[in-house]
């Protein structure tokens, strides 16, 4: 390369340089040695020696070297930053030992992992559960309270607290308690000690209000569904009465038909052996509003033959008095007793009905000990599904029957005029006239009631 060639020049001449300086200072020995001052004066002068030479020689190759070094190597460009968010992987040198942070210096001991920063708290928007989430989890928290165990007021108080808030929650509360709704489940606290502060005998009465106040078409359709797939005939009661008092009239006919379908799965033994009084309640108060149920109550006599008969004894202008008749004269699977004490009930006021239990004891078609029931209700006892409107009335009676899971009662009229009295005394005068002696029985009965009338005339 040139600045070698350049170099290795400069080395030889500097070498031959020095070679010539010191021949020239070579002389040969004196035989005497001469005298201080001679030997001063004729002293040559020293050569700088070779050292020096080749010193700066070397000095002016590695000047050379290092010029051509800087000349010849490239310059590195400059590396990019890397961008922050992306990590850039570097390949350690084999001969370089990677440098560890202080930070994640590997003790020879297990490591013991750092705690989990602590959660942020959420921001009040995203805080709370949704709101259908939410009702689900609060009605399974009413769900949770247990009936078969003294409710504590603590538990009765956490209780109304999340029955409210679903009603807060408004129509997003709907969805959840339709689920719980539609799986016709239900917590009955009839009974049990310390539910009275409740203000509801079973969870989904407290629902079906709930829906009612929460109102609005999500809730109303919810009733409508529940009217429609419910097993508990106080269901249907419970809505009918909220949707009347919101839009009276307005449900009439999906009341009725929820009713109907209800009592045809009650009649199939679908409902339980459920208690369907209620069902019959409603279709008396949808027949004072101006709904045909006389239908409705005659065709399932068969299946609960008190409901019916006091039902249909109870419709207005007497709209049941054909079907009670038809019963009383023997339909087959019909309860002559009960239609028969029905007919009585109504004969101080229907000449149809009197006519024909007349008819029916003068032909003999009604037994000995069915005449002897018909005398309270000749003198003016009333029967009453449920208990009665007025729970002070006199001799008030409940009863229960097994067949059909029938409860009901029967109560004495109120005070009855000298007039109301007399009328009463000549029906059982004309019965006491038509029916057999043989009957000694209902003649008995008869004679008592007529005593008992004779007593209450004014004096």
């Amino acid at each position: 390369m040139p600045y070698f060639k350049g170099a290795n020049k400069l080395l030889r001449a500097c070498i031959a340089l020095q070679m010539r300086v010191g021949s020239r200072g070579m002389k040969s020995v004196p035989e005497k040695a001469p005298s201080v001052r001679e030997a001063v004066k004729a002293a040559p002068r020293k050569s700088p020696g070779i050292f020096p030479v080749l010193v700066g020689a070397i000095l002016i190759v590695g000047a050379a070297i290092a010029y051509k070094a800087t000349r010849s190597t490239p310059t590195p460009e400059p590396t990019a930053p890397a961008d922050a968010s992306t990590p850039t992987p570097q390949t350690p040198s084999p001969n370089v030992r990677p440098i560890i942070p202080r930070a994640e210096t590997i003790s020879e001991t297990a490591p013991t992992p750092a705690p989990s920063p602590a959660p942020s708290p959420a921001p009040p928007e995203t805080a709370a559960l949704d709101p259908a989430v939410d009702a689900r989890q609060l009605v399974s928290a009413l769900t949770s309270l247990d009936s078969k165990q003294p409710i504590t007021p603590d538990q009765a108080q956490k209780w109304k607290e999340s029955l409210q808030k679903l009603i807060r929650q408004g129509s997003s509360s709907v969805p959840g308690m339709l689920e719980y709704l539609a799986q016709n489940l239900d917590v009955n606290y009839a009974g049990v000690s310390g539910a009275g502060v409740l203000g509801y005998n079973s969870l989904r009465s407290a629902l079906l209000d709930a829906l009612g106040q929460i109102g609005g078409a999500d809730a109303t359709a919810a009733m409508l569904q529940t009217m429609q797939t419910s097993i508990f005939p106080t269901d249907i009661a419970t809505v009918a009465k909220t949707l009347e008092a919101q839009a009276p009239g307005q449900y009439q006919q999906d009341i009725v038909g929820a009713v109907e379908q209800q009592l045809a799965r009650a009649a199939q033994d679908q409902l339980g052996g459920a208690n369907v009084g209620p069902l019959f309640q409603l279709l008396l108060s949808e027949g004072a509003s101006g709904a045909e149920i006389t239908g409705d109550l005659a065709k399932y006599y068969g299946n609960w033959p008190y409901y019916s008969a006091i039902a249909l004894a109870t419709i207005p202008d007497n709209a049941g008095v054909p079907a009670l008749i038809q019963i009383a004269q023997g339909e087959p699977g019909g309860s002559q007793a009960a239609a028969a004490q029905a007919l009585a009930q109504l004969a101080s006021q229907n000449q149809d009905a009197l006519s024909a239990l007349l008819n029916l004891a003068k032909n003999g078609q009604l037994p000995d000990s069915i005449l002897a029931q018909i005398g309270p209700f000749l003198a003016g006892r009333q029967y009453a599904l449920g208990p009665p409107a007025d729970l002070t009335a006199g001799g008030l009676q409940t009863y229960h029957m097994a067949g059909g899971n029938q409860d009901f009662s029967s109560y004495d009229t109120g005070t009855l005029t000298a007039a109301q009295i007399n009328q009463r005394l000549g029906m059982i005068d004309q019965f006491l006239q038509a029916i057999p002696s043989t009957d000694s029985a209902a003649q008995e009965a008869l004679q008592a009631q007529k005593n008992i009338l004779t007593g209450r005339l004014p004096k």
